[in-house]
């Protein structure tokens, strides 16, 4: 991450509305926050994801995501954890300066898909809820093949099937796009696929 690359993102988001960044991170870093994900996996530190404002997971929303996440908090973070938060509060504070967003904090998770999971097609942004603006996601799979699948597929008419943009999970690569734009979908892969996903949001206007 430099200041050029954060440069190139926001333009990228103020002309498209999405931006792709590979080698957001350094490889170390990747690999560090990769390898605490699966311990914390292995420890039951990442629960069942669930779909909208619900906080159980149940039989309807099933077939609709299947991933496990571990939400991140400053005050319990690694020294990996933290390096990632102090890159994206820099990029906030780009968006903030460049684009007058007014963003105010970011909401992350780890998330884990095993083989074969998907997360149905989707918008981030909850209906009635405006907060999440910049939806946020930075992969951390080594090794990552064309065949392995997993891609992340961006609609850029809506609910129309096409046109998309499918961005393999490749570590390192940092994916941002408007919340509230913006339909996606993770396809099934041959492989765990390890992401950190987040919002940066603005302050509540709900009473």
């Amino acid at each position: 991450m430099n200041a050029r690359s954060n440069d190139l993102l926001v333009d990228a988001i103020a002309n498209d509305g999405y931006a792709i960044t590979p080698d957001f991170l350094l490889p170390p870093l990747i690999k560090a926050l990769a390898d605490e994900a699966r311990a914390l996996h292995a420890q039951g530190g990442l629960q069942a994801a669930t779909t909208g404002l619900s906080s159980r997971r149940s039989a309807d929303n099933m077939g609709l995501r299947g991933d496990f996440i571990h939400w991140l908090e400053e005050e319990e973070a690694s020294t990996a954890q933290r390096d990632y938060l102090t890159a994206m509060r820099q990029l906030q504070q780009d968006f903030n300066q460049a684009l007058f967003m007014g963003l105010f904090e970011l909401e992350t998770h780890l998330a884990i898909y095993p083989p074969g999971a998907v997360y149905r097609k989707h918008l981030d942004q909850f209906q009635g809820r405006d907060e999440r603006q910049l939806s946020c996601i930075l992969y951390l799979n080594e090794d990552w093949q064309p065949d392995d699948g997993g891609t992340l597929r961006i609609y850029l008419n809506g609910n129309a099937s096409e046109p998309y943009v499918d961005v393999s999970p490749t570590g390192g690569t940092l994916v941002t796009f408007l919340s509230a734009r913006f339909m996606h979908e993770v396809m099934p892969s041959r492989r765990e696929r390890i992401s950190l996903t987040g919002w940066f949001r603005t302050r509540s206007t709900s009473l």
